[in-house]
């Protein structure tokens, strides 16, 4: 029996329920005025049948559109009827596409995986058994970049039946979106022209744990940046093919039986991160459009522990010609490899090949030979009764109530069951009902608490005076004390602010993990030479928070709208409307801090008003982004941080941080006004940037001198005193796979952020180096910041890319790729 029809088999088997179907949902749309709108919505209950006979397109479209939601051509975005759909164990027949709609999950049961299966008079120029993004009159229904707050789990897609050309998932998405956990099982018919995923255009989100089977391309992906992990082909013709992008980090894929494994030969791909991935049985395993010698910054590669087995060809250029030899019967490994640009410190220099100075490889950040990596908990074997409800322990969630109380006798609730020697009697996972949870105080998460919330529509509140003091940060969650050892497993939770909130911080996190980790794991790399690490066993487990993001403005009920905090690109702005000043920060990892995974986490301050049909831009100030002070072991895996006034990503005195595929943007007002605004009283202990003492070591000039210490002049006259996209100042085995730091508008105007202008919207963007203020230094010790290493970093719209101990030693013109500049690798 072949494999799909294996997996068939196993999803009709009779498995235990998952929690999802039996718990009790009492989960509300806040803001929405029709107080009858349901959230939570079971196929079945629309009338679908799941017998593989009858046609459910109408009954699915249906429990996916009632209560008058986004969708159509009425709503671009709207976060006020936000749905969970969820398909029951069954095989769905649809004969024309599930239409998805704004705001939507659409979740399958996960221990009985439900099919979803095109028949055989479906239309073969339909976008997709599932169409996320329909095109009306030639375009997109939502524009494509923003297309926030969705997620696809749990289902198998089935195109089989169907003739000629079909689609499984056609997926433009954003930030906070994700597809987990599904399988593709398509055609592989040499007349048929089958594709699991279609992605044509979007920024960014989360793909993990797939798995392909046939079809002429498991998956097309385009977008401006992604992350995806785990991936598995079988015996497509290609795997994947690169559309285009700006930068794709991918983790983890296992790509078997294949004719092409990654196709990126069209000159449109500006960088692709491989990482911890084995091809099997592959004739050509990368085809690339960067042709030796190439000094662009254009289909920059960067690979590391990839195992090839019986693979001819590693690596192919367009025309056809070979550029990296494999085995067509045995094992080639790849500890790493790099085509591109590298600056090391300096260059450009054009580097095709491999060298261990350019791979440090932290071994704290890894388990075995790969890179850590933990999917999203779904609490597969936990039943209904495990997960103890907001609502019903006591929370309103109206978003006019205060739920402060309530919040924090729930979660010490669970972590005390969690804790205790007899958990089968006790809940010990907190569920919090779709609602907004309006809190005035700060809501503490202590350690070994697990909290699930629903729809991405479970939203704690802050609101009040106690957040209000721009000089008194106060915290609205509280993970943990300081000092704390334990765990916690957080996911599909948003902590946002009601109103003025300038001293708020979102998220504090202060929890040390501490569970240990098994002393071996399975890995698609084997180890055949002794300089490749050995497993580490001494490491421990670490805490996770998924989907848990930080929504600043922008949202209805959040008092921070376009009536509220307009634009004001015509008028110069020296004082910040206090009423707009919304956050002090979103999130601080402090100094007690180890052993935390972040995946697809969303720090965003407000540029536009999400509940408006032209999406009007907005004014809201954010103090800073993330910031990880002092603190060890930590992932980012497919994070973004935008428009925090001061910085959206700072490391200082860090230790073994990993970062795949961060993305960040300058807030669109600057330089009106220009940072620190309205964030004038520096925070020396947090070590807020100095912008006049950064600023002053720019050199201006035409931008073809060099100058002193390898210092390059910066021409165009770009403002200084902007956000950074990242700063990493004093910390040690950083290493980032895959950096897009965005600076697209000048005071609203875009017109700065082309090559045509000069990329000139700022003078620098990323700045690493050593702090004279940090802890370090103050103690006397110095970090090595020679194990600080960042690929394929991919900017837009500032002169510098890199800023070097105060000196720029890489700009924009040198790089240029596709919209953005690539840099493939750079060494401290």
């Amino acid at each position: 029996m072949k494999p799909a029809a294996l997996l068939l088999a196993a999803a009709s088997a009779v498995r235990a329920a998952f929690w999802m179907g039996d718990i009790a949902h009492q989960g509300l749309a806040s803001s929405n005025q029709d107080k009858t709108y349901t959230v939570f919505r079971n196929v079945k209950a629309f009338g679908a049948v799941g017998d593989g006979v009858a046609d459910d397109t109408a009954a699915i479209n249906a429990a996916i559109s009632s209560g008058n939601r986004c969708g159509g051509t009425s709503c671009v975005g709207s976060t006020i009827t936000p749905a969970v759909v969820y398909f029951p164990p069954g095989t769905y027949l649809i004969t024309s596409p599930i239409v998805d709609f704004y705001y939507t999950q659409i979740i399958g049961d996960a221990n009985d995986m439900p099919v979803v299966k095109g028949s055989s008079s479906f239309p073969s120029d339909a976008n997709g058994l599932l169409d996320a993004d329909p095109y009306l009159n030639g375009e997109l229904n939502f524009k494509s970049t923003n297309v926030f707050y969705r997620q696809l789990r749990n289902l198998i897609f089935d195109t089989t039946a169907i003739s000629g050309t079909a689609i499984g998932v056609h997926w433009p998405s954003a930030q906070a979106t994700s597809i987990q956990n599904c399988v593709f099982i398509l055609s592989s018919r040499p007349e048929d022209s089958h594709t699991g995923i279609f992605m044509e255009e979007g920024s960014g989100g989360m793909i993990s744990d797939l798995v392909f089977y046939g079809g002429e391309f498991g998956a097309r992906f385009g977008s401006q940046q992604y992350t995806m992990r785990n991936l598995t082909f079988y015996g497509s013709r290609t795997a994947i093919l690169q559309i285009w992008n700006w930068g794709w980090t991918y983790k983890s894929l296992s790509i078997n039986d294949c004719e092409i494994g990654i196709n990126m030969s069209s000159p449109d791909v500006g960088s692709v991160t491989l990482l911890d991935s084995s091809f099997t049985n592959v004739n050509t395993a990368i085809i690339t459009s960067r042709n030796p010698g190439n000094t662009s910054g254009v289909g920059s590669l960067v690979v590391e522990n990839i195992k090839y087995t019986n693979v001819p060809t590693v690596i192919q250029d367009s025309d056809g010609q070979p550029l990296l030899l494999g085995d067509p019967s045995g094992t080639v490994y790849d500890r790493g490899y790099a085509r591109g640009n590298l600056y090391a410190p300096y260059g450009p220099q054009v580097f095709e090949g491999r060298n261990s100075e350019y791979f440090n490889q932290p071994a704290n950040l890894k388990l075995g030979l790969e890179y850590y990596s933990r999917s999203k908990p779904q609490y597969e074997s936990f039943p209904a009764s495990s997960f103890l409800s907001a609502r019903t322990h006591g929370a309103v969630g109206d978003g006019i109530t205060d739920d402060t109380a309530a919040l924090n006798s729930l979660f010490q609730t669970v972590a005390a069951a969690a804790s205790s020697t007899n958990q089968t009697s006790q809940p010990t996972i907190a569920f919090l009902d779709a609602g907004y949870y309006k809190v005035t105080s700060t809501i503490y998460i202590p350690a070994n608490t697990r909290v699930v919330g629903e729809a991405l529509a479970a939203v704690i509140l802050a609101s009040g005076p106690a957040f209000a003091d721009i000089n008194t940060p106060f915290p609205v969650v509280r993970i943990g004390a300081p000092n704390e050892v334990g765990y916690v497993e957080i996911s599909d939770l948003i902590v946002s602010t009601q109103g003025p909130a300038a001293g708020a911080v979102l998220i504090e996190y202060n929890l040390a993990s501490s569970s240990p980790l098994p002393a071996t794991s399975p890995s698609r790399c084997t180890n055949p030479t002794p300089n490749i690490q050995d497993h580490n066993t001494n490491v421990t487990q670490p805490s996770g928070l998924w989907d848990v993001h930080t929504r600043i403005g922008g949202f209805a009920s959040s008092g921070l709208q376009v009536s509220q905090c307009p634009m004001n690109p015509n008028q110069t702005i020296t004082t910040a409307d206090p009423a707009c000043i919304a956050a002090y920060m979103s999130m601080h990892i402090t100094p007690s801090a180890r052993n935390l995974y972040i995946e697809n986490s969303w720090l965003w301050t407000a540029d536009h008003d999400i509940e408006d049909y032209n999406n009007t831009q907005i004014t809201v100030f954010a103090g800073r982004g993330l910031l990880i002070d002092g603190a060890s072991r930590i992932w980012l895996v497919g994070t973004a941080v935008e428009h925090h006034t001061l910085y959206q990503y700072q490391l200082v005195d860090a230790s073994d941080i990993w970062m795949g595929q961060i993305q960040t943007e300058t807030p669109y007002y600057q330089p009106n006004p220009p940072a620190p605004g309205p964030f004038a009283s520096r925070n020396t202990d947090l070590r807020d940037p100095d912008f006049g003492f950064d600023c002053a070591s720019v050199v201006f000039g035409n931008g073809t001198e060099p100058v002193s210490n390898g210092t390059l002049s910066l021409p165009g006259d770009p403002p200084c005193a902007m956000a950074w996209g990242m700063r990493i100042l004093s910390s040690e085995n950083v290493v980032v796979f895959g950096a897009g730091l965005y600076s697209f508008f000048g005071n609203y105007n875009t017109s700065c952020s082309t090559s045509k202008r000069g990329e000139n919207c700022q003078a620098r963007i990323l700045w690493v180096g050593e702090d004279s203020g940090s802890a370090s230094a103050r103690n006397g010790t110095r970090a090595d910041m020679s194990t600080v290493e960042v690929y394929n970093l991919n900017t837009v719209g500032s002169v510098s890319m890199l800023t070097r101990q105060g000196a720029d030693v890489a700009r924009w013109s040198e790089n240029n790729a596709t919209f953005a500049s690539t840099v493939a690798v750079f060494v401290f």
